[in-house]
């Protein structure tokens, strides 16, 4: 792929879109920024920030900026984990061994 100064790219509508402007994938739903255009001997791509993957333009959507979601990432401590645990386990032998259930080692 070879990046262009300025590549026509436009949406299943025809709306223009550029580095800033916020998709959605239509067969996904998937929502994102444009983080680049490139162009190809296949067409013209737009790389989304959300998924860090080049879609076709004619494959998304200009969306209003109001849909994206905020990414919320929090830290919980080991006794903080058992307690949600605690809170949702169905019985004593969910507790017991949680690598079995996630494969963790």
């Amino acid at each position: 792929m070879e990046e262009t100064d300025t590549p026509n790219a436009s949406d299943i509508h025809g709306n223009q879109i550029e580095p800033g402007t916020v998709v959605r994938y239509i067969n996904t739903g998937t929502i994102g920024r444009v983080a680049g255009i490139r162009t190809d001997d296949e067409g013209v791509w737009a790389l989304v920030d959300s998924t860090g993957l080049y879609y076709k333009v004619e494959t998304l959507v200009v969306t209003d900026a109001s849909e994206l979601k905020e990414k919320v990432e929090t830290r919980k401590t080991a006794s903080e984990a058992k307690e949600y645990m605690r809170q949702y386990a169905t019985s004593d032998a969910d507790l017991e061994d949680v690598g079995q259930i996630t494969g963790g080692g």
